[in-house]
């Protein structure tokens, strides 16, 4: 029989240890996220949602995981859909308008006015780390604790950067590693390894493809009361194509054939990291949220780039993924803005979740129901962007409707079950005046929710 005083001595270590196991545990039980935020990324533009794209890591990724099939960005401006991501604001709530960084630094790092996601899951324990296009300044100067913004458009060094973060993690404490690639934004110079993956005379356009825009500001990429159409476009060649509209539909094909090469070699460099984690013993438990900052126009209404509110532009691809068995493995018709992913994080953290907050959580869909969205509505604004690139485009979209507000006041309404490619604007048919008017109600919820003051137009008055 052991001697007392040994048992006495066993039970005190056993009431010392035991309690560093359950820490240790519970530590374990933090998930760890990887988010992936691709740059102009369409939402046809992978796999799950047209098999023309070859995407086969994302595609395994998607179909283990919850994919969001009405994803929308609350801005498709670049710096603006960042911080608003970052922030879990809209545009006009958290100040950053704009396609450069100043406001993002004056009011966010400067003044602090809201905490980012980074500075939140640090305050919870969380190691955060950075590697990609900031688009706002030093990530460290927003919250991230390691690693930093990384040059090169074919995302080399990005890459490279997270594999060296890779290296360091460790599975007893919680980390967010942040992945912003550049591609598939301009320019497009994939090499031929990626290009022959493609017949570029098999490669289809969308069924609104247009030489150039129709006439109206809806489709403006400038600034209220100009016509501006983008972009310069690059192709597999290095040459760029002319500055706007109109553009071939061969021009189109070759531009479409770049950028999907551009998107296949990025879907590698993903897998590749992806096997990097499982390696490290990381994924069991490990989250990835895979989106777009905004979509991209490959000709759609004649259009290049984004800054309208057409599904091209504000529609994105996103999924969830997690190896865990209670985790939702399907495709949801939810609606879901991309101001939802921050209260998400934070929520499958057991982190503070602040009031302050725009979005939704999305526990709920990914463990429990995924048609439970408690969204009636999104909404998604490309405004006070100044200089050339200035827009002031609103959007509200329920999942069977659209109401768009242009630059001039201009309006259209789309039923978007019917007319999913937005060929035919509804806004003075009489039939659909009792669904024009609801979403003219939810317009006007979100345009007190941001504090959004621009002028209605004189059609408007009395309808809504």
């Amino acid at each position: 029989m052991a001697h007392p005083l040994f048992l006495s001595i066993m039970l005190m270590i056993m009431g010392w240890v035991m309690p560093l196991g359950v820490c240790a545990q519970h530590a374990l039980d933090k998930p760890n996220f990887v988010v992936v935020f691709t740059d102009d990324q369409s939402y046809r533009a992978i796999g799950y949602n047209n098999p023309k794209v070859l995407t086969p890591h994302l595609d395994a990724l998607a179909k283990g995981g919850l994919i969001f099939d009405l994803a929308f960005t609350a801005s498709p401006v670049c710096v603006a859909s960042r911080a608003s991501i970052l922030t879990g604001l809209s545009p006009q709530t958290n100040g950053t308008v704009a396609l450069d960084s100043e406001s993002f630094v004056q009011n966010i790092v400067e003044k602090g006015r809201y905490p980012t996601l980074a500075q939140l899951l640090s305050d919870a324990g969380y190691a955060t780390y950075f590697s990609g296009k900031s688009h706002l300044g030093d990530p460290k100067d927003y919250g991230f604790q390691f690693g930093a913004e990384s040059s090169g458009y074919d995302d080399k060094d990005a890459f490279d950067q997270a594999h060296q973060l890779v290296g360091e993690l460790r599975a007893e404490s919680p980390f967010l590693l942040w992945l912003a690639p550049r591609q598939p934004h301009l320019p497009l110079h994939p090499s031929q390894q990626w290009l022959d993956l493609y017949n570029e005379r098999e490669i289809q356009l969308d069924k609104n493809f247009l030489r150039r825009p129709m006439s109206g500001s809806l489709f403006n990429q400038g600034l209220p009361g100009e016509r501006l159409y983008r972009d310069a476009d690059y192709v597999n060649n290095y040459k760029s194509m002319p500055s706007g509209p109109p553009r071939s539909k061969k021009q189109m094909k070759t531009f479409i054939h770049a950028y999907y090469a551009t998107i296949s070699h990025l879907d590698t460099q993903i897998g590749d990291l992806i096997s990097h984690l499982e390696q490290k013993g990381l994924m069991e438990n490990t989250i990835i949220i895979f989106l777009s900052d905004n979509g991209y126009f490959l000709g759609n209404h004649g259009l290049g780039n984004k800054l309208t509110m057409h599904e091209e532009s504000v529609r994105v691809p996103l999924f969830i993924y997690g190896k865990s068995p209670l985790m939702s493995k399907a495709r949801t018709e939810a609606l879901v803005s991309s101001l939802d992913i921050m209260p998400t994080i934070l929520d499958l953290a057991g982190a503070n979740v602040p009031d302050h907050l725009q979005g939704i959580s999305l526990k709920s869909l990914l463990f429990e129901d995924i048609s439970d969205s408690k969204r009636d509505y999104v909404a998604s604004e490309s405004v006070g962007v100044g200089g050339s690139l200035g827009t002031g485009h609103r959007m509200v979209r329920t999942k069977d409707w659209k109401y768009i507000l242009s630059d001039e006041n201009e309006e259209a309404f789309f039923d978007m079950r019917d007319d999913p490619f937005e060929l035919r604007n509804l806004i003075d048919k009489k039939a659909y005046l009792p669904q024009l008017k609801l979403l003219r109600e939810y317009y006007n919820q979100w345009r007190e929710d941001v504090e959004d003051e621009k002028a209605l137009p004189p059609s408007y008055m009395g309808l809504h």
